[in-house]
């Protein structure tokens, strides 16, 4: 072998080991990838996080949230869904008093109002939310350490709620006996 074909495999050796360093150091992004034909998912990467639309929002993206929310909120079914779950039934007082909404991603396609919970395969399309992200402030996801949920509980002062729902079923129950009471003694005098 000649000098200058040794020079040559020693330069497109050091050229391709320049080439990979330099590969190496970039930094590589996941990339949302779309079925063929169709458009990337509206929520890629996010499935399971939670998100709140504030009151305060973009008007129109909040109308139309409200809108459908106060629309779903007529289904005793959607309510009663809500309701069986303490974080449900905080986060549907949170809208409530401050008008804003708590969403969780249960897939990549859409939202549903409320906490995490199962069944999205059954809701009427009525009851998935489609939101711009941008106009969505993310509070992280409810697996694992369970960052979102946490958020989500600190926002609607789940601790605080539950409190108050305790102090309430005490006066209803005490409001109750003192009506048996008076009751039984009006049945005495007459």
């Amino acid at each position: 072998m000649s000098d200058n074909s040794t020079q040559q495999l020693l330069d497109a050796i050091a050229q391709l080991q320049q080439r990979l360093s330099n590969l190496e150091q970039v930094k590589t992004s996941k990339k949302v990838v779309g079925r063929s034909g169709q458009p990337p998912k509206a929520y890629a990467g996010l499935s399971g996080h939670y998100f709140e639309l504030p009151y305060y929002n973009d008007c129109e993206t909040y109308a139309a949230a409200k809108e459908q929310l106060d629309l779903c909120l007529t289904s005793p079914e959607f309510v009663t869904a809500l309701q069986k779950i303490n974080l449900g039934r905080a986060i549907l007082q949170h809208y409530h008093t401050t008008g804003n909404m708590i969403f969780w991603a249960p897939n990549q396609e859409s939202l549903m109002f409320g906490p995490a919970r199962s069944g999205v395969k059954e809701l009427p399309p009525a009851q998935l939310f489609q939101i711009p992200v941008n106009k969505l402030t993310q509070l992280g996801a409810h697996d694992g350490d369970k960052v979102g949920r946490n958020q989500v509980e600190l926002i609607v002062q789940l601790d605080a709620f539950l409190d108050a729902e305790q102090q309430v079923k005490t006066l209803n129950k005490l409001n109750a006996k003192l009506e048996k009471m008076k009751a039984a003694t009006t049945q005495k005098k007459a």
